[in-house]
């Protein structure tokens, strides 16, 4: 399964649109706290702000699929090492194994959370969640069903002490910002997301 999808989605535009937003955070250098980086590591930041979000769109049934099943690790491994491709300084201390998998609903929905390797930079992200738009209760799934996906990212208040923010990238490429986030845990970080589903 893992091989046949990576033959398939050669011919998809993930590459390409990886190639195309790896470098559009990092013409800004950000002051940050002593304890974090002046900057977010780039395989960090592309992963999953862009990798893992391309997957979704280009094929959203194929990926809640793979994310559920055994093939799941190295069809992570594989979208891993296709970011490392596309930035300048690939980070020799980030691993995908550090990148921990929960399926799960929010309400009717099927959701996948990722828990990124800790970040250490603002706009490195704590937590992942991609949410497949169709009521898993009484619904067939269609080959055209949308998808949200937000994020709970690093940051800092203006007194230098760390914040989560809550956030989600839209269909039209729209990083939406709605301001402090719940703490950095998974149970947490779900709740906020059904909030927004069910607003």
């Amino acid at each position: 399964m893992t091989r046949q999808f990576l033959t398939h989605h050669a011919s998809t535009n993930f590459s390409k649109s990886i190639l195309k937003n790896a470098t559009m955070f990092f013409k800004k250098k950000k002051e940050s706290p002593t304890d974090l980086l002046s900057e977010p590591r780039e395989q960090h930041y592309v992963f999953a702000h862009q990798g893992v979000r391309q997957a979704c769109v280009d094929n959203p049934l194929q990926f809640f699929s793979l994310m559920a099943s055994e093939e799941q690790k190295p069809y992570l491994a594989w979208m891993w090492d296709v970011c490392a491709k596309y930035v300048k300084n690939p980070s020799k201390e980030l691993s995908v194994d550090d990148v921990v998998v929960t399926t799960c609903r929010m309400g009717p929905y099927p959701a996948v959370i990722l828990r990124m390797p800790e970040p250490r930079a603002v706009a490195e992200v704590h937590y992942i969640a991609a949410v497949l738009m169709v009521n898993g209760e009484n619904e067939l799934p269609q080959e055209d069903v949308g998808i949200r996906y937000f994020t709970l990212e690093c940051g800092i208040n203006l007194d230098g002490t760390p914040r989560t923010v809550f956030c989600e990238w839209t269909d039209d490429d729209a990083h939406l910002n709605f301001g402090d986030g719940p703490q950095a845990d998974v149970d947490a970080f779900a709740h906020a997301v059904a909030g927004k589903l069910s607003a």
